[in-house]
Formats: structure tokens, C-alpha cells, sequence
């Protein structure tokens, strides 16, 4: 429903999503009677209504004096009503009052429920609640179904339109040619046809074909499904003779995937399958090698799952590997990039190497959240601190490597939060952490096509993760519905038919515990061979589209995989996850002809004999790609200004005569082991050295960091750039940011602590006993500096730019088409250069504590100066709900009734002027959030911004709404009556901007909403109030969705003036 309110932004947003990505959240959730009634109010009731606002004889004639006293005489009659029906219906039963309701309702061709086994008001068609003998499910209109009595529907039948009209012929696909990919074109919408992946030569692209999916999401079967795929009598089973015509959507590939798996497991002996479970030596070079006996796909020869690190390339590990394969960031950049399109972008440049070099099976991404700063894999998580973050460019980075043809493989799960005695480590975490934080990120590798999960080392409350059922069955497969497969981290398996009935499908390296299997049964051994069938079908490797596997000398993984378009991905990588962490008095860019000296060894060397492994620009671990193509930032400045402005040295004593100097200092990460300090060694002696050498040269610090350190020297330096495990292309990318050639587009997906900071237990980290109590629950990250009130020394989310961006028009808007609603904003870049902006919105509610707010949207805007752009975020359920844990599910603030808050600012703590909402949650939201380059179709709501003038009907319906509260109070929310004081108040504080009365319109529209029979009596009401409060009025104002619409949201920005700013406990409901 569309519903007036002022301006802010209803709850759920879903900021900024990955074109290919099905959202981050998972877990249907229950809609109570009143949130459906609000929902799904008929949109059909509030079109008639509008329309015979717009026909009332009571509209005010003439000039601005004859408004105002139309407005005054509906204001007066507004209170005789309500006093009237108030009175009236004060003792009445509720029984009495449902009745009433229901006559108004019959009044209006509205859905009457409340038999057949529907509550009052109840979609059956939504539901499925009639299901009594004698009643029937029967359609009123195109949005609603009522539960009648067979007899009571007998003359329906005569009306003037057909029941069943014929289905009209499916027209012609209008994909002008052959082989126009209408993936990428779009030109297969027409009804009868569909978009499916082709399956020769051309397997990147997909044809127009006619056949459509069904319901369940996808197509599910195949013409030629019913092709013998041999196999009889131990002979050769053809896979790609099923599922040739493979769906476009994910949950159809692993519809189809599934039934020809099984098809398979069905030809292949117990041995054959046993086989199938664990790694085998050799392994043709790879990390992990496994051969699928007697199957053979488009290609000739058996197929092999070839599996290899890691996340951020192709690691060779070995000699002749080293330098054929593009050394990316790690992982950790893709999360400061706050960018999907660097992730999808991050995600083809991997999968084209891997193909290159053979594998089928991409041991990445790292999806973990970083609990604790100091943990050893930070550098390689994608997700930084935040699960929507980590969702969102999970769902990018994974489909563009399944569309390439691969298996991703989403790690490490779960709760692998730290290096610390992994092999060995209990994590006791509660399930509310688990749902909320730890696993959105593996949702979204899921619904994004991830074929594979990689279970962690650690227990988790007392079961190792690779034997935990709790985790693996209910968790990821009940609960995610994840159909893949589950590998073992490299040596993780502690178990064989307890690691087996736990859910684990592949023991690597090779056969330790799975090598006698003979008390698991033949049903389990199924399921666990078909899912990894199943996952090759899903990536298209029966079919041709993944890489060709061939045994040759020289190997496939010898091949040179690198090329220029690769380290140009990988430098703009660099350049968009770089975060400006100062610049005072504009230092950066530096300006042509300054004369420069590079200080500290990071300027001009890639290695460390210090590291155990990886290196200064790169961290160590099986995600580290070995390079001889590493550019330093010295060599990388040199090619870009000439060796006349630019020197370099060790020591700051060799640096006078410079105009700025620039001191790169190292932070250093690797797998196996956490850090044991945030500091960067020799960073504040290099400081202190080049002030006292010249406290007038400018000096700028270059921060090469695995995570979050602390910056306690930030005061002491001009300007300051941090760079998250660059890589290879780092000079370049350097150079060009200190010269202004580009402008540093990162923002920090971690919280920097301030010096000291005290965040966690002993029992929490590292733990005692070898046990890590994640006590803390919900609050990691950001989430801790809000809750306990501890600023950061930079919050998650900051990042400065070369230029200002200024955030205006802040507002919102109601799905036109649907429940949800959008908050828009315009965005501005108000300076002298071309800059990276990324709003962020973060949404609150009382049940949520004790997290006040996370992250639910974001989008990364290029502007040039002068440019502005508007960006919408799409608001539902999804974003404002919890994990309850003592009913064991997820829960909204719809469902419980709750105010939500919604804010948009620059990072998590910078929020206050930026654009603040308090709205009452509502609606479910949309598919998708999208950035809007132009403004919406759907009606702003306009809201008290719009109330220049007090009129006198205000101060009518605020005296009916008094009254109201008097008469009946049982009928009014004690919360809501409870509030009207400090309302009264910020108005009087927030004048002229709110006027006098406002606030008590507002209050009535929510108490008129919150029963029954006042719900159903205000959409009669709605019918005959003046115009000027209609959707057309001048005022924006709509009592009848307002009051049909009973949990819908109410909207109001206190950051619309000055005098807005202090109205903290602001409270405007429009419903």
C-alpha cells in the first residue's frame, strides 16, 4: 500500500545489491493477522477512496480563505464523529466492534474472513488456512482471497466476466538475433518464453527458448532428461545427456542439478561412490584431487574435481609457478572497496586464471567476519566486520566465478574467528550470533551459485565443525538450504562415520578417517556423493563450461595466466579500496614539480626475511600468490614522474631537501598465528624523526596493512593513505593516488580502536583452556563501540575523498506496486575533483538491542565536481528483523510492533545531520535495493517539511484524537498514549518547521489504526474527508491508506532544519 507520511525512510533497507545477487538474508518468517491485514491491505479500496476524495462536495471553493474554512469545518465535524463512534462503541464487546467492522468492510467489497479455519481478515490465498470441510478459498479481487462457505458462494458464477479465460498464445521472443546473449540484453521477458544457459561452444551466453519456469523457481526438468545416460552393467555413463537445457535462475540449476545426480548415484556401485569422499595423493599438482568414476561429461575423459588456493590467485606453490599468476589484493580489499562491481570484476579475473590453469575448484572466497583485530586471516576475509558487507560482495565476487564455470568453495564454516590454537579451539557461541552475524555472508555465497563449503578447524560448543551436525545439517543445509557439497579444510577430520552422518561430503587431503566407511549406510553415502554430482552439474562442468582438463607436459597450472587486463583489474582494485584517513589543508594530491622522498624499507622492497611467509604487500598462508612481478611504490613513482622529484632511503636522516615525505609503514598477517600487537612496527619513530628533522616539511604516511591498527601518530602527520594487502600492483597505484592521477575510493570494513582499547575478555580472546566464549554475542565491531559507548579512534565505514560530497533530500517514498517503501537522498559533489561517495544506511529497533543499529544498505557513487546523483534504498522485513532465541526463529519489527530508526550518513558513526528517521515498520521488502539515477515514479511523502501553516482542521483532529483517548483508552497502545508528552514537546522545540498540531494528527492516525473496528471505520471515514488531506492535496497527506494500512510505517527526518537537530525523541506516526 502507498502510505503519506514525512519524510525518512521506512525500515529494512536494502541498500546497494550485486545485479546477480538473491539478498543476504534467509529464513521465512511468519507473518502475524494484523502485519498481512497492513501488508496486503487491497489496493483497489485505496484507489476508490482517492478518486472519490478528489469527487467530494465538500472541497473548499475559491481562494486560500475558503480552504481555510473547509479545513476548520472538517476539523469541527471530525470531532463530532469521532465523539460520536467513541461514545458509541466505548462498552461495546469486541464482538460488537468486529461485527461493525465487518459491515463496513462488506460496504466496501472488502475480504470478511473469520471462518473455515481463517482468522478475521485473513488471505487464504497468502496463508492456506481454509481448510475446513464445506469451505473454499475463493478469489474477491486480484490481491485477495476470502475463506466461504461452499454454499455462500454459489451465485458467484453469474457475473459478466468469464472464470477461466483462455491463456492467450505466447507471443514471439522479441531477441532479434540468433545469438543475442539475453542475459546481458534482457530480451527475453515475453510470457511463454525463457532464458536458459547454452550448452555448446558458446556456454558463456544464453538463448531465447520457448518454456518458461515454474513456481518453485526454475525449470525443472529437460526435453531430453529422459535420455538413457548409460551407466548399465558397469559401463560409461554419459552425464551431459541430462540437464542440457539448464535454467538461468540458481534454485533451478540446483533443481535440475539434484534429479541427474541422482541419476548417476544410481548407476555407480557403493565403492565407486566411497571413492568419491576423500582426496586422492598426486593429485596432477593440485591442492586437492578427485576422480568421478566411469562418468564422463561433453569431453571426452573421466572428470576430476581439480581443487586449488585460494582467494585472492592462483597460488602455484611451487618454483616454475612463481610470476604466472596475478598476485591481487587479498581479500580483505574487496571489502574496503565497498563496491560490488570491484567484487564481480575481482571475481572474472580469478576465475579466467583458474580456468587457465586447469581448476575447476576455487578454494575461496573467505567469508568469515572478523570478530577479533588481531586475527591471523583478517587480510582474507571479504566480509570485514559486517555480514550485509560481507553479503553483499560474497554474492558478486561468487557468481561471477560460477558463471565462468567454476565451484566456488565459501570458508572457512563456522566461527573461525581467530589463528590461535585453530586445531584445537572450542568457540561457545550463542545461535542469535549465528544467525545474525556469523552466517549471512555463507547465505549469500549460496544463493549466489556457491557450489562448494569448506568446514573450519575449530569446534564449535563442543563438536569439531567438520563431524558437527548442528552445523552442517541443520545450519547450512537446513537452514540455508545449502545442496553442494562440504570439503574439510586440509586436515581438519577427526572422525569417519561420525564426520559422515555429521554432513560432511570430502576429507582432504586424502583418505585418513574415510578410508573404512563400512557402519555408514547406503542412503547416506548417497546423499553425500549427490551433492557433489550435484555441484558439478549446477556449475555446468558436464556440460563443457567449465575448463579443460588435460594431462600434458608441460602441466596446465604451468601455464602463464597473467596478462595486462589482469594487473589493471588488480591496480583499480587498489585504487578503490584505498582509504583517506586525513588530509589536512588539501596535502593530497601533491602538486606537479614537489619534490618527494620516500622514507621506510616498504617504499622499495616486496620482501621481509622477518615474515615467515608472504610478504610486505601480500600475507602469508595458502591464499599468498608467489610473484617476481612485484612493483614498489618508489619504482611505481619513478615511471609515473621521472627519478628527478622522487628519492628514496631507509632512514628519514637522508630525506632533507624534500618538500613532503612519505613514510610507508608495514603491518604484517599470515595464516597459522593471530598478531600479537595493532602497532606498525617503526611507524611512530619514523614520524617523530621527520618532524624533528624539519618541522615544516609536510609529511604523509602510507599504511600497508593485514586489518585494523592503531593510528595514535595520526595527530603528528599532514596526510594519511591505508592500503589493505595491495599486491603486485601497488606502485602504480600509489602513484597515481599521491599525484591526484586518481582519487582513493576505500572506505575501512573495520573498526580502528583507539590505543588501549579493552574490547574483549580473556575468556572471550584468546580464550581460557583452550575454550573462546563469544559472550559478547551480536556486538562485534562497531556494533561494541555503540553499544558500550567506546568511540573509535575511525569507525567502520569512514573514508575521506579529495573533493566534499554534501547529502540532501532526504526522503521516502511507498512501493506503488507492492508493500515496502524506499528512502532516497541526492548526493553531490560540491569540490574541485572527481571523488568516490558512499552513503550508508543503518537501521534500528528496540528488539535489536543490545545493537542499536547495522548496516543495511550502501552504494558506491563516481561523481565529477559539480555532479549530484540520487540514490534510492529499498526498505522490508528483511532488514529489520532478529533472531530470537527463545522461539528459535527470526522475528520483525513488524511482527512485534516496534518503531524502527533509519539512518544515512558517511560511515557508522558519522549519522547525525546526515539524514535521521524513526519510523513504525512495516511491509515485506522487495526483491532487490537499486540506485536511481533518476527520481522514482512512486509519490514522494511529503510529510511535515511540507506543513509551512498551521490550519485549524489540524487543531481539530488533534482535539478528536484527545478525545478519542479518553473515551476508549483499552482500544489505544499504552506506548503511543504514553508518548504524546515529549511529542508535544520536540514540536514546540522544532517550530516552525513542525507546526502546532501536527504532532497530534499524527497521533491519531496511528491510534485510529490500531483497532479493528476504527481500522475498518477509518477507511469510510477517509471517503469523505477533504481533499486538501488527500495524496493530491497540498499537503501529501492520505487518512485513507493511512488508516486502512495499520502497521504501516510513519516517517520523519528531526535532521530537516536546526531546529530538528535536538528533537532526539521525536516521535510522528502516519499509521
Amino acid at each position: 500500500p502507498s502510505i503519506p507520511t514525512s519524510a525518512v525512510a521506512s525500515a529494512s533497507s536494502r541498500s546497494l545489491a550485486s545485479p546477480m545477487l538473491a539478498r543476504s538474508g534467509y529464513a521465512h518468517v511468519p507473518e502475524s493477522p494484523a502485519s498481512r491485514v497492513a501488508t496486503e491491505a487491497a489496493p483497489e479500496s485505496r484507489v476508490r477512496g482517492v478518486q472519490e476524495f478528489q469527487a467530494s462536495p465538500l472541497r473548499p471553493a475559491g481562494g486560500s480563505l475558503g480552504r481555510r474554512l473547509g479545513a476548520a469545518a472538517v476539523g469541527l465535524a471530525t470531532v463530532s464523529v469521532l465523539l460520536y463512534f467513541a461514545a458509541k462503541t466505548a462498552g461495546d464487546s469486541p464482538r460488537r466492534q468486529d461485527d461493525l467492522a465487518s459491515a463496513f468492510l462488506e460496504r466496501l467489497d472488502m475480504p470478511r474472513g473469520g471462518q473455515g479455519g481463517c482468522d478475521w481478515g485473513e488471505n487464504c490465498a497468502k496463508t492456506g488456512c481454509c481448510k475446513h470441510d464445506g469451505f473454499r478459498c475463493v478469489e474477491t479481487n486480484e490481491w485477495w482471497s476470502v475463506c466461504k462457505h461452499v454454499d455462500d458462494d454459489a451465485g458467484d458464477d453469474d457475473d459478466d466476466e468469464p472464470d477461466d479465460p483462455a491463456p492467450a498464445p505466447a507471443p514471439e521472443p522479441e531477441c532479434s538475433k540468433a545469438d543475442e546473449d539475453c542475459t546481458e540484453s534482457k530480451c527475453c521477458e515475453d510470457a511463454g518464453y525463457s532464458c536458459t544457459k547454452r550448452t555448446d561452444g558458446m556456454w558463456w551466453k544464453s538463448t531465447c527458448s520457448e518454456g518458461g519456469s515454474d513456481d518453485s523457481g526454475g525449470d525443472d526438468g529437460d526435453d531430453d532428461d529422459d535420455e538413457d545416460i548409460g551407466g548399465h552393467d558397469a559401463g560409461v555413463i554419459h552425464a551431459a545427456k541430462c540437464g542440457q537445457h539448464m535454467p538461468e535462475d540458481i534454485p533451478g540449476q540446483w533443481k535440475v542439478a539434484e534429479r541427474c545426480a541422482a541419476k548417476i548415484v544410481e548407476r555407480l556401485s557403493r565403492e565407486e561412490k566411497l571413492s568419491m569422499l576423500h582426496g586422492t595423493p598426486g593429485g596432477m599438482g593440485y591442492a586437492g584431487y578427485i576422480r568421478i568414476p566411469r562418468v564422463e561429461g561433453s569431453s571426452p575423459g573421466t572428470v576430476r574435481l581439480t581443487m586449488n588456493d585460494g582467494p585472492q590467485g592462483y597460488n602455484g606453490y611451487t618454483d616454475p609457478t612463481v610470476g604466472k599468476g596475478t598476485q591481487f589484493p587479498d581479500l580483505i580489499a574487496i571489502a574496503a572497496s565497498f563496491d560490488t562491481a570491484v567484487a564481480i570484476d575481482f571475481g572474472k579475473a580469478i576465475a579466467e586464471e583458474f580456468r587457465n590453469k586447469g581448476c575447476n575448484v576455487l578454494l575461496g572466497p573467505d567469508v568469515e567476519v572478523v570478530r577479533a583485530p588481531l586475527a591471523g586471516r583478517s587480510f582474507e576475509s571479504l566480509t570485514g566486520e559486517d555480514p550485509f558487507l560481507g553479503g553483499q560482495l560474497a554474492a558478486a565476487y561468487v557468481g561471477e566465478v560460477h558463471r565462468h564455470g567454476l565451484i566456488a568453495t565459501a570458508k572457512h564454516w563456522l566461527d573461525n574467528e581467530q589463528e590461535k590454537h585453530r586445531q584445537e579451539l572450542d568457540v561457545i557461541v550463542g545461535t542469535r550470533a549465528q544467525h545474525e552475524i556469523y552466517m549471512p555472508p555463507f547465505k549469500a555465497a549460496i544463493d549466489a551459485g556457491t557450489g562448494a563449503v569448506m568446514c573450519s578447524y575449530n569446534k564449535v560448543n563442543g563438536d569439531y565443525a567438520c563431524e558437527n551436525d548442528e552445523l552442517l545439517n541443520k545450519l547450512l543445509r537446513e537452514d540455508l538450504g545449502f545442496k553442494g557439497f562440504v570439503v574439510s579444510d586440509w586436515g581438519a577430520v577427526h572422525s569417519g562415520a561420525k564426520s559422515v552422518n555429521g554432513g560432511l561430503n570430502i576429507e582432504m587431503p586424502e583418505a585418513k578417517y574415510f578410508k573404512d566407511l563400512r557402519s555408514v549406510d547406503d542412503s547416506t553415502v548417497d546423499h553425500l556423493a549427490g551433492g557433489i554430482l550435484a555441484a558439478i552439474y549446477a556449475a555446468g562442468q558436464f556440460h563443457g563450461r567449465g575448463p579443460a582438463i588435460d594431462w600434458a607436459w608441460p602441466p596446465p597450472f604451468y601455464h602463464d595466466a597473467t596478462s595486462d587486463a589482469h594487473r589493471e583489474t588488480a591496480k583499480r582494485i587498489i585504487i578503490e579500496s584505498t582509504v583517506l584517513l586525513k588530509n589536512s589543508a588539501a596535502t593530497l594530491p601533491l602538486a606537479s614539480g614537489t619534490k618527494i622522498a620516500l622514507v621506510g624499507k616498504a617504499c622499495h622492497s616486496e620482501k621481509d626475511p622477518a615474515y615467515g611467509q608472504g610478504s610486505i604487500f601480500s600475507a602469508g598462508g595458502s591464499g599468498y600468490v608467489a610473484t617476481n612481478r612485484a612493483i614498489t611504490p618508489f619504482d611505481g613513482l619513478k615511471a609515473l614522474v621521472g627519478e628527478g622529484s622522487v628519492t628514496w632511503s631507509e632512514q628519514v636522516s637522508e630525506a632533507r631537501g624534500a618538500d613532503v615525505i612519505v613514510i610507508c609503514a608495514t603491518a604484517h598477517d599470515e595464516e597459522g598465528k593471530d598478531r600479537t600487537s595493532l602497532e606498525m612496527p617503526g611507524a611512530k619513530d619514523m614520524i617523530h624523526a621527520a618532524r624533528a628533522a624539519d618541522s615544516k616539511q609536510k609529511v604523509v604516511m602510507i599504511a600497508i596493512v593485514p586489518g585494523a591498527v592503531e593510528t595514535d601518530w595520526i595527530d603528528e602527520v599532514d596526510a594519511a593513505l591505508v592500503m589493505f594487502m595491495p599486491g603486485e600492483q601497488t606502485g602504480p597505484a600509489f602513484a597515481e593516488l599521491i599525484t591526484g592521477k586518481a582519487s582513493p575510493g576505500g572506505r575501512l570494513p573495520l573498526t580502528f580502536p583507539k590505543a588501549g582499547e579493552h574490547r574483549f575478555s580473556e575468556a572471550q580472546y584468546p580464550g581460557v583452556d583452550l575454550k573462546s566464549e563469544m559472550s559478547e554475542g551480536v556486538l562485534v565491531g562497531y556494533r561494541w563501540n555503540d553499544a558500550m559507548k567506546q568511540p573509535a579512534a575511525f569507525a567502520f565505514g569512514f573514508g575521506l575523498a579529495y573533493t566534499n560530497f554534501e547529502f540532501s533530500s532526504f526522503s521516502a517514498t511507498c512501493n506503488a506496486d507492492g508493500p515496502g517503501a524506499k528512502v532516497t537522498l541526492a548526493v553531490k559533489n560540491t569540490g574541485e575533483r572527481e571523488g568516490a561517495a558512499v552513503p550508508q544506511l543503518y537501521v534500528g529497533f528496540r528488539s535489536l538491542r543490545p545493537m542499536l543499529r547495522q548496516l543495511r544498505g550502501f552504494v558506491k557513487l563516481h561523481l565529477q565536481p559539480g555532479a549530484a546523483e540520487e540514490v534510492t534504498f529499498e526498505l522490508g522485513d528483511e532488514d529489520w528483523r532478529m533472531f530470537d532465541e527463545s522461539s528459535q526463529r527470526w522475528r520483525t519489527a513488524t511482527e512485534l510492533g516496534e518503531e524502527v530508526e533509519v539512518s544515512i550518513g558517511a560511515s557508522s558513526a558519522a549519522l547525525s545531520g546526515q539524514g535521521s528517521s524513526r519510523v513504525r515498520a512495516a511491509g515485506r521488502r522487495s526483491a532487490s535495493s537499486s540506485r536511481s539515477r533518476s527520481p522514482q515514479v512512486a509519490r514522494p511523502l511529503q510529510g511535515i517539511q511540507e506543513f509551512r501553516t498551521p490550519r485549524p482542521g489540524h487543531a481539530g483532529l488533534g482535539v478528536a484524537t484527545s478525545l478519542l483517548v479518553v473515551f476508549d483508552r483499552q482500544v489505544w497502545p499504552s506506548s503511543l498514549v504514553a508518548s504524546s508528552d515529549s511529542r508535544a514537546r520536540c514540536a514546540r522545540q522544532a517550530a516552525p518547521t513542525i507546526p502546532s498540531g501536527i504532532h497530534a494528527l499524527a497521533g491519531f492516525s496511528a491510534l485510529v489504526a490500531s483497532s479493528r473496528f476504527v481500522d475498518a471505520w477509518g477507511v469510510t471515514f477517509g471517503r469523505v474527508l477533504s481533499p486538501e488531506f488527500g495524496p493530491n492535496g497540498p499537503h501529501g497527506w492520505s487518512l485513507l491508506a493511512v488508516m486502512r494500512c495499520a502497521t504501516l510505517p510513519s516517517f520523519v527526518s528531526p535532521a530537516a532544519s536546526p531546529q530538528g537537530k535536538s528533537c532526539k525523541r521525536l516521535r510522528v506516526s502516519c499509521a
